[in-house]
This record gives structure tokens, sequence and C-alpha cells, in this order.
């Protein structure tokens, strides 16, 4: 059946926040369609909560407006009615979907009605176009909205994108992609049904738990961490997993012991980052192999010094645990390395690269001062070891190799905050750096605290993820703490 040879109900709703097990509706919008006569309904619920000051100042509902609103429990029998038999349609479909079942769920009632997401059918439809949001049609089709960001106004657009879909395409077109914007992933078979309905559109980190096993008389069961992951879109890469092509090994193996999914949220991808990174050590899920805790990771540190130079046939170099070293002496290192066995395969790299002295470098023992190392045999050592070299030539070709792996200052006096935000403002967060430590973090208005601050310690993986982000950022990114 085409698109419009069927009844309508394109809705939107504006809540309280993004998740619909703890969230509530503050507005609901309506437009009815059947073929060309429209008709349009629309609310304010009181949610029954307080409405997070930057949900207020995005969508413009106060708790003032909804105060004397009616409840959702007041509103269902009319709404119920209203969309019965007709097919669903929303923008992300998922969000508004979940949230109404989830309200009528609350007062025993089941609503599974055919659904419909408008973002997938523009992504079906118009896929040489990065970005489908509603705003990105308002701008690509010149629609007008006079209400953004509430809920019949947003409908509105909705209802508008549709027409330009029935006006550019024709039927069996339109056919086509709405079954490929159907599209579900199968969840596992031991899998409640619906449970990756809510996973929210936002980036965070997700977790896979297996059942738990069998329990014993001292340990009480509890479930088994299979897996995390982070992603800037928790959605379609938790999908990911289930619709890819798995046929055996590893992936195929955690999917189907998969009995749970979970996340947390996070205003951005740097959060995402570290609290992955966090959670794997502490979880030590069965199925990650990066970010596990390996031991201590080291460094490569300089001996001697001005007026304390390094004779000729002893090591100059040093490896070292860093978190025996202060943070704030990080930037007087080489390195960092996950292992030892890292630490030393870089070394040996670099002696074949470079013409080091694996003596000289801390790769080979020096029982005898002046005794030449095996490379000097083999020509891959200019004698530094045995006076064949003079020392200081061998260290300015030593110093040059270690010039890539120089750990950098770090760029703040001391402790500072860096903030990360959401585009749509709908979350913020607080990270606590200090010299390439990771503090903790800790939610803006609207979300929970996460962690505290503690004291500075290194780790491996977050000092890699820190250099890979604090470079390019805004100036009022980052403030002193």
């Amino acid at each position: 059946m085409s698109l419009f040879e069927q009844p309508l109900a394109i809705v939107d709703l504006e809540t309280t926040g993004g998740d619909p097990r703890m969230d509530r509706i503050t507005e609901i919008g309506v437009v009815l369609v059947d073929g060309p006569q429209r008709r349009e309904w629309s609310s304010l619920v009181n949610p029954g909560v307080g409405i997070p000051l930057t949900i207020q100042r995005f969508t413009g509902i106060t708790d003032a407006m909804v105060a004397g609103a009616p409840r959702f429990e007041a509103l269902a029998e009319e709404l119920a009615a209203l969309l019965h038999d007709r097919l669903f349609i929303a923008h992300n479909a998922r969000f508004d979907h979940g949230f109404l079942r989830n309200e009528f769920a609350r007062l025993g009632l089941n609503f599974a009605p055919r659904v419909l997401c408008s973002v997938k059918l523009s992504r079906a439809l118009y896929p040489a176009h990065p970005r489908h949001g509603l705003d990105a049609l308002i701008e690509r089709f010149g629609l007008g909205c006079d209400a953004r960001h509430r809920a019949l106004g947003d409908a509105r657009v909705v209802r508008d994108f549709l027409d330009i879909v029935a006006r550019d395409f024709a039927g069996p077109q339109i056919v086509k992609a709405m079954e490929k914007a159907g599209r579900t992933a199968a969840a596992p078979p031991g899998m409640v049904p619906g449970a990756m309905d809510h996973i929210p559109d936002v980036p965070g980190v997700y977790l896979f738990y297996g059942a738990p096993p069998e329990s014993t008389d001292l340990l009480p069961p509890s479930e088994l961490p299979l897996y995390v992951g982070k992603s800037r879109n928790l959605r379609s890469r938790v999908l990911a997993h289930f619709t890819g092509s798995h046929k055996g090994g590893q992936a195929a193996r955690m999917l189907r012991e998969t009995r749970r999914v979970d996340w947390i949220e996070t205003a951005g991808e740097l959060g995402a980052l570290l609290l992955e990174a966090k959670l794997v050590k502490q979880l030590q899920p069965l199925y990650n192999k990066q970010l596990r805790a390996s031991g201590p990771a080291v460094a490569l540190a300089l001996r001697g010094g001005p007026g304390q130079e390094v004779a000729a046939g002893e090591a100059a170099l040093t490896i070292v645990e860093i978190d025996r070293v202060a943070p704030r002496m990080l930037n007087g290192l080489f390195g960092p390395f996950r292992t030892r066995r890292d630490c030393l395969a870089a070394l040996r790299e670099l002696a074949t690269a470079w013409q080091l002295c694996p003596k000289r470098i801390g790769l080979q023992g020096f029982e005898r001062r002046t005794a030449a190392c095996f490379n000097v045999q083999i020509k891959r050592c200019r004698g530094v070891c045995c006076g064949r070299e003079d020392v200081r030539q061998h260290d300015m070709r030593l110093m040059s190799a270690l010039d890539d792996l120089r750990m950098p200052d770090w760029p703040w006096p001391d402790v500072v905050a860096l903030h990360e935000r959401r585009a749509d403002a709908s979350r913020a967060e607080r990270h606590w750096l200090a010299h390439w430590c990771y503090l903790g973090s800790e939610s803006g208005p609207g979300g929970a605290e996460r962690a505290g601050r503690g004291e500075p310690r290194f780790d491996y993986d977050n000092y890699r993820i820190l250099r890979r982000h604090l470079d390019g950022l805004p100036l009022d990114a980052v403030e002193p703490a």
C-alpha cells in the first residue's frame, strides 16, 4: 500500500529528557492525514516532574506552562482513538513511539502501531544528502515552521516533507523506500523483545551482558559482562552489531550469548572514550581485548644530565614505570608504552633505523664497559660501545631518534575542567584533567553526576585519548579549576 493510500498519524512529542524509561512527555502534536483531508490535535501534558532548565530553554515549554495541563492518563483514551489503525509516522520514530508505548504501558495498555520513521525514509529516498534532521529538511526544501521544537510545529514540517515525497517520487519508489526504512535489527533469542527500542541516537557507552554463571553458596548470581563499546551514535552502533553478517567467530558467539543491552549517555565523543576505557578496566568484559589493564605502562628516561654525562659503554636510557613518576614530571620522559615488551620492541626498531648501540640504549647487558656489542659485528652499530665512535655523535642520533617519542608539556599550569556539550544543548559535561591524567567527569543540569574528581594517576589509554582530543579545542572549552 502506498504512503497516502492509508490513514496516517504524524506525531511529534516534547519531553523532559531523552530516556523513555525515566523521562516524561510535556507536549503531544498530531497531524491526521486521510488522503486530501488533514486534521490537527495537540495538547500540553503535565509530566508530574520538573522540566530541566536546558530543556525549557530548548523547547520554550516551562514548568508554569504545564502546571495546569492534563496528565497523560487523562489524554490516553482520546489519543489512543486518534491513533487507532493508522500508520504512525514521526521524525526519529523510535523516540516518539518509545515514549508513547511506555506511557500507555504504565496504564496497562498495549500500544503497537505500524511505524514509519521519516528520518529513515529521507535517507532511503535522498541518499546523496548527508543530513536528514528536521533543520536539514527545512533548509533543503525551503519548508516553513512557525514553532520549531514544539510538537505540532514539528509534526507539520514532517507533513510538508511527505507531501514533497509524494510529488517527487512514484508510488513504487516510495513503497520500496518504506520497506527499507522499516527494516529492524533482530535481537538474539534470549533477549527480551523490544529491549533495544529505546537506545537513543546520542553519544555514549553501551554494554552487552550475558546470563550469569552458576551461583554458589558464597557468591550470589550476577550478570556476566560480555562487551563494552562506545559510539557517537549509540543506537546505530548497537543495531549494527545485530544487523551485520557474523557467520562465525567470537563476534557471532558474543551476540548469541547477549541477554541484555545497557547504555550510558555522554555529552560527546571524549566523554564516551574516557568512560569506555574506565569500564573495560573495571568490568573486564569477556570479549574486550583492547583497553584491558595489562600491568604498569612504561616510558624511557635519560640517565645523567649536564655535568653527569654517561660514559661510553654504559646505558644512557632506562625503562621506568610511569605510575612511579609524579604526573608533573612526565614531560621529561619518552613514550609512553603500554607494556615493557612494547617498549623493548620500539627500542629495537630505533636501534636498527638509527644504527644505535643496543648496550647504550639499554637493550643489552654491559658487563664489560669496553666490550663491543653484537651489532658491531654485523655493522649495525658504529662502535660507541668499544671506543670506535664518539659518545656525543652517537647520542645526537639517539636524541633525534627519540624526538617523536618525547612526552609533551601539559598545556596548563595544573587542573582544568574541559566542557563538552551536545549540539542540541540537551546535555553538558565537565571532564577534570591534570598533567595528562583523567580525574573524573560530572554532568551539567539535567543529568546525574557520573564521577567526582580524583587524584592524578597516569593511565596509558586516557593519555592516548587526551592527546588525540585536546588539539584544536575552542578557547572557551577549557577553564582552570
